[in-house]
């Protein structure tokens, strides 16, 4: 039964953002670092965000068999620039060597030609491995539209994401947040097919 989710991740940003979303849904979760070194995931694909997540998964599931072991991978997509972005969106920020969430937003913004259809979202996709082996999958989206300029003032790319309402996802306090923001959408899909399955109450 699920006590507690291992995160698959090097990444301590993301990592925190999981945790947040996840206790809102009352789900304590912690970081793989917490409970063994850290090891360096296998390259990930350049087309492949599912796969991506269940390696990542796989990896840890093997060093921690009998936890439940939660990854993702997200990437932001703009429909209009499809040679940007996308499952190599952090790879594109890297090759360009952008600091910080100023420069990546600025970025972002500036690829984007005047006039063009703002439609864009963040999406991440959730795996988890239970002790049993069993993968659990969920896809989901926070954000429909680019904003003119960031808002907000926290987490980087979330100052561009327009929602539903109107508001970016940074604009977004918690724990609302969770119920617009691609990962904290992931997390409920994935919960609920955990407590469906009798993995979680």
């Amino acid at each position: 039964m699920l006590k507690r989710l291992v995160i698959a991740s090097n990444n301590s940003h993301k990592t925190a953002e999981m945790v947040d979303y996840l206790a809102v849904l009352g789900v304590e979760a912690i970081n793989y670092r917490d409970l063994h070194e850290q090891i360096a995931f296998p390259d990930e694909t350049t087309d492949d965000m599912a796969q991506n997540a269940r390696v990542k998964a796989q990896t840890i599931h093997e060093i921690l068999p009998d936890k439940y072991i939660l990854a993702d991978d997200s990437a932001l997509f703009v429909p209009a620039i499809p040679n940007h972005f996308g499952v190599t969106t952090m790879r594109e920020f890297q090759a360009h060597q952008l600091r910080g969430d100023a420069e990546i937003n600025a970025y972002v913004l500036a690829q984007l030609p005047d006039g063009a259809d703002r439609t864009a979202y963040l999406q991440a996709d959730f795996v988890v491995i239970a002790p049993s082996g069993k993968t659990y999958f969920s896809q989901a989206r926070g954000g429909i539209t680019l904003a003119t300029e960031p808002r907000g003032g926290r987490n980087g790319l979330d100052e561009l994401m327009v929602t539903e309402n109107g508001m970016t996802l940074s604009e977004i306090d918690m724990p609302e947040r969770v119920h617009y923001a691609h990962r904290g959408r992931a997390a409920i899909m994935i919960l609920q097919q955990l407590k469906a399955a009798g993995e979680w109450q």
